[in-house]
């Protein structure tokens, strides 16, 4: 087993891409009054112990779901009286983008942590969002300078849930490329069902680290009365998104209700109106039946999840729904060796590309060995301008050898000196490939790289194992951005 060499980068280095995740992150003393506890401190979440809850009867139904996509029974039944730790990702193709797997490890190791320190049965929730209707975005596998997709005729606005594919040809595909490994097994699908088989892909890769999976449908009767509540009174929800927070907002009030029609073709419900049967709710909805139908102590959320549920905090007291804390999600850039020795011989840290170098630094004035060669050929260029001339004292009869020889050296050092700016030129060249390399593997696409690329190719290349050595290495209070050397 390899092993991996941990580093963290502050966030006051690493942009998390919008004012309110950064403030969290890097000052969070000038952003926590709009969220309901301090994040940074598990003690802090004891008073979320002792508030009301709903706590809908749902043990049923999570066991037979979790049995039927490889989630864990037994913790099902613990959370009918226990606590949870909830964090959740749309639907993704092999595994998903990398932050999808870190949410993930964040939950399952914060469990453990709180569960120690408020000593009460403290259980990882994974929330599969595949009632979203953005195919488009689902349906995307990246892979260098290609993006490799499911083929499917799926008309707008359908439900991830209801979408039915074939893998073959797309797996097909991704293994042409990326070759055979172990990691295989973990992705192997039993249906043509995208949403069901993502599922069971992160059960396979948490395999025995107790998590719960749920999916939004499993709410829809459970849930009813609450959502119907919360549609009845669309001012409320519109107050909280409308406080002044002190930053720019990211959800305004929709043109109509806050939740959608899942019959399709999908769409969103008047102002007020009653629910519809098959109902589905919007991103600050969802936040809200989450929090009412689980017992959340802490929600592990990502950067732009910080942003906007920094304006549900009144929403979550109107409503009389306990808010967790909002703990930020681990976040993470692999680096291979072959990266690592990129980095070395162009002379780049690695926390400054993971931080957003852009360019190469230009090498400055020529080759140093070139302009001593040339400084020389001027030299001999001047001797011979001074025989010319008639100011050079030679001995007799040896002007002629003397010119000839000293052209010649000033030719040859000339030439010599060409050679060398000419080498140093491709070696730039060179550098700039190695540098483009270096930034495809740890920034690809300009974007971070969990953001982008999947956690499954590395588990190609380094193993299954990789995935139990970075959730145990990764440390939900440690808050910054891990840099992991493999």
């Amino acid at each position: 087993m390899q092993s991996l060499e941990l580093a963290s980068i502050p966030y006051s280095r690493f942009d998390p891409g919008n004012e309110v995740a950064r403030a969290y992150l890097a000052e969070p003393e000038s952003v926590l009054r709009n969220f309901a506890v301090d994040y940074r401190d598990p003690r802090a979440l004891k008073p979320l112990l002792d508030a009301p809850r709903l706590r809908p009867p749902l043990t049923d139904l999570l066991q037979e779901y979790n049995a039927q996509v490889g989630g864990s029974v037994d913790n099902a039944r613990r959370l009918g009286d226990g606590f949870c730790v909830v964090s959740g990702q749309q639907v993704g193709l092999l595994l998903g983008p990398a932050y999808t797997t870190y949410k993930l490890f964040t939950v399952i190791n914060a469990a453990r942590r709180l569960e120690e320190e408020l000593c009460v049965p403290v259980v990882p929730v994974f929330w599969v969002e595949s009632e979203d209707h953005d195919w488009d975005e689902v349906n995307r596998f990246f892979l260098d300078d290609r993006k490799l997709r499911l083929q499917t005729g799926t008309a707008a606005g359908t439900s991830i849930r209801r979408v039915e594919a074939d893998p073959a040809p797309f797996l097909a595909e991704v293994k042409q490329a990326l070759g055979e490994g172990d990691a295989w097994s973990l992705v192997e699908p039993a249906e043509n069902e995208p949403a069901r088989w993502h599922v069971r892909n992160l059960a396979r890769l948490v395999a025995g680290s107790g998590v719960v999976f749920i999916e939004p449908y499993l709410l829809r009767e459970p849930m009813r009365e609450t959502a119907g509540r919360i549609a009845a009174a669309p001012g409320e929800l519109d107050a909280s998104l409308q406080r002044d927070t002190g930053f720019a907002r990211r959800l305004e009030p929709p043109v109509g209700g806050y939740f959608f029609d899942s019959t399709p073709p999908r769409k969103r419900s008047e102002r007020g109106a009653s629910l519809p049967e098959r109902w589905s709710s919007d991103v600050a909805v969802r936040v809200l039946i989450q929090n009412a139908a689980l017992p959340v102590l802490a929600a592990v959320c990502g950067p732009g999840e910080i942003d906007y549920w920094s304006q549900l905090k009144q929403a979550h007291e109107a409503f009389g729904i306990p808010m967790p804390a909002v703990l930020p999600r681990d976040a993470a850039t692999l680096v291979e060796p072959a990266a690592a020795r990129d980095a070395a011989r162009l002379g780049v840290a690695l926390d400054d590309v993971v931080c957003g170098v852009e360019h190469l630094p230009e090498a400055g004035g020529g080759d140093p060995v070139a302009a001593g060669l040339r400084k020389l050929a001027a030299e001999a260029g001047e001797l011979t301008a001074a025989l010319e001339q008639g100011t050079l004292d030679l001995p007799a009869n040896t002007d002629k050898p003397f010119r000839r020889t000293v052209k010649r050296m000033e030719e040859d050092l000339e030439r010599l000196a060409g050679r060398l700016d000419d080498a140093r030129r491709d070696e730039a060249g060179v550098g700039r490939k190695r540098f483009k390399r270096l930034m495809t593997a740890l920034r690809p696409r300009g974007q971070p790289q969990e953001r982008t690329v999947s956690l499954f190719p590395f588990l190609l290349r380094h193993g299954p194992q990789l995935a139990q050595q970075l959730q145990a290495a990764f440390d939900p209070y440690e808050f910054g951005h891990y840099l992991v050397r493999l």
